[in-house]
Parts: structure tokens; sequence; C-alpha cells
């Protein structure tokens, strides 16, 4: 039985990935494009020229729709509507077809092996707590076909105990000002990002929360399910894993 998301580590992704996700989290095309090339030339030589492909949190979609231009038959599903809407919006700018669906990841409502691969971008994986994110890997391995693909991305937790600072700001073009505090607590694995943004006589305040796997973790949690991993890399450009790698990229296959 899924616990609903407020009696869960994740009850903050309704208020997070509200209306302002967007405008606080702003993806460049020089940022998505060689991510969005790195996916389809990995796809590409795994599955179907026209194969299905799952976009797990797929958030606006801003790597599925790329992927449906290339060919794929794209499923997106989120849990968020005003983000599938505007993941709608977009496609029918661009004249995409791309399917979209309002869900939960430790639920997928979709019939099993009915995925050439799964790809879940963008830290977009420990949101729960550590059976609830093993049983996502679970609906992931249970609606991949034989011989089908997860492609998961989450940050390098070596790097991120290394390099993130305790406090933080950043401008947005906007000109307004997001100041950043990130807490770790070391028993859960677990880091709690709060942000305030300041724009305008409105403050707002953010707060996720993010249970960070090392990749000895995170490798023997897909083995658990099913899934081998056939490669790791550090980043989208294929880098090697090393403690100074941004990005935990993982390529497991059922």
């Amino acid at each position: 039985m899924v616990r609903p998301l407020g009696e869960t580590d994740a009850a903050w992704v309704p208020d997070y990935f509200g209306d302002d996700y967007l405008q606080l989290y702003q993806f460049p095309p020089e940022r998505t494009a060689p991510e969005v090339t790195f996916l389809v030339r990995e796809l590409t030589t795994r599955i179907p020229s026209a194969g299905r492909v799952l976009d797990l949190a797929c958030g606006q979609c801003r790597h599925g729709l790329p992927l449906a231009h290339h060919g794929f038959h794209v499923i997106g599903l989120d849990y968020q509507a005003n983000l599938l809407r505007e993941a709608a919006r977009q496609a029918q700018h661009e004249e995409t077809a791309i399917s979209l669906v309002q869900g939960d990841m430790r639920q997928l409502p979709f019939a099993d092996a009915s995925f050439d691969a799964v790809m879940n971008l963008f830290t977009a994986f420990g949101y729960f707590s550590d059976a609830e994110n093993a049983h996502v890997l679970e609906e992931v391995a249970r609606v991949l076909r034989p011989g089908g693909w997860l492609f998961i991305d989450v940050a390098n937790r070596d790097n991120l105990l290394r390099q993130a600072q305790a406090r933080s700001w950043k401008r947005l073009p906007d000109e307004s000002l997001v100041v950043s505090e990130w807490r770790w607590d070391v028993p859960t694995g677990r880091y709690t990002h709060w942000q305030l943004w300041l724009r305008g006589q409105q403050p707002r305040e953010f707060q996720h929360s993010v249970r960070v796997y090392t990749c000895t973790e995170l490798t023997a949690m897909l083995r658990q399910v099913g899934l081998t991993p056939r490669a790791l890399y550090g980043g989208f450009q294929g880098e090697p894993l090393t403690l100074d790698a941004p990005r935990l990229v993982c390529l497991a296959q059922k």
C-alpha cells in the first residue's frame, strides 16, 4: 500500500515544484542540448529506433520532448499537474507528439514489460525513505521489458560532500536573488536544501530533502531489483566517474 505523499519524506514535493519552480530553475539550451545528445547516442545503440521510453519524473519534459523529436515514443510521468501542463504547452508549440501522465513513481500506471527504456534524470530519485526508494526501482524493473534499460542521473555524493557550500547565493536572469543553505544529515544520508527567493516585496521560502546514495549503494539497490549496471559516467559528456565528477549517471539493464 502506497502511503499518501504528505505522510512521506517527500511531503515537500507539491510546494517545491509549484508554479515558481520553473523560474527558480532555468535551464538554458546549452545545458540541455549535450544531455540530449548523450541520451540519443546511448539509446540509439540499445533500443529500437521508435522504442518506448518512459521519462520518469519528467517535469516540463526538457529531455523527453527532444527525444520525441528523434523518433522515440516518449511517455512522460510526473506528480505535478502544473509541470505537465507546461510540457503539454511546449509540445503543442513544437508540434511534437508525446504522451503525458500524472502519477506517482511508487505506483506506475503501466503494464508489466511495457517500456524499452526508463530515464530518471536531474536527481529525481531519493525523495522517499530507503524502502520506498527501493520500491520505485522495483516499479521501474517491472515496467521494463527484458533487456530494457534504465538511465538514472543523480548527484555524485562523493563530490557533493566535498564541494557543497553550507551557504551560497545566486542571481537569476530577472535580477532577483536566491539565498541557499545546505544541511547534511550524516546518519540518514539526506541533505536538506533551504532557499530564500528575494523578489520584489514578497520573499518566498523553498525547501527540499533528498537521500543521496553512493555509487556502491545505488548499484547494489539496482541489482537487488534485477537491474544490472552496465556503464557508469561522471556526466553527460561520458566523463569517467571520479571523486570530482559532479554527476553519477548509471546505465542499468534488465
